[in-house]
């Protein structure tokens, strides 16, 4: 006679969560994000019905998507997500300097890239 095995289901393993650090970056990337992709549209509704012109809603509007994708990234632990976070960074940057102004940046997002930065081996 043999005995019946135990057949108890085996719950799969939580997936591990990822450093505090990664967390950290990816909820101010996602905080920063929304932001600018509002601001980008309450700021850029009237100026464009003024005629003020496209090209800083637009700019603002694309980068604050990016920051939105690159919070998707590092939450995932992507090195990509870093590098769309810097050319998030970046353009609006640029667009600035280009045209003449004094760029200024976002504090958070700075943070945001500074937590990225440190966390750098966690990435793959």
């Amino acid at each position: 006679m043999t005995t019946p095995t135990d057949s108890t289901p085996v719950s799969p393993a939580s997936p591990a969560q990822p450093p505090l650090g990664v967390r950290v970056s990816s909820t101010l990337c996602w905080l920063v994000g929304i932001l600018t992709v509002a601001v980008a549209f309450a700021v850029g509704i009237p100026a464009v019905s003024e005629g003020l012109g496209l090209l800083y809603p637009a700019v603002s509007l694309v980068a604050g998507l990016g920051v939105c994708v690159a919070a998707f990234l590092i939450r995932r632990q992507k090195k990509l997500g870093v590098l769309v976070l810097a050319l998030s960074w970046a353009l609006p940057t640029a667009v600035m300097l280009l045209s003449h102004e004094s760029p200024r940046g976002s504090a958070f997002l700075l943070a945001a890239l500074l937590f990225a930065a440190a966390n750098w081996k966690h990435f793959h």
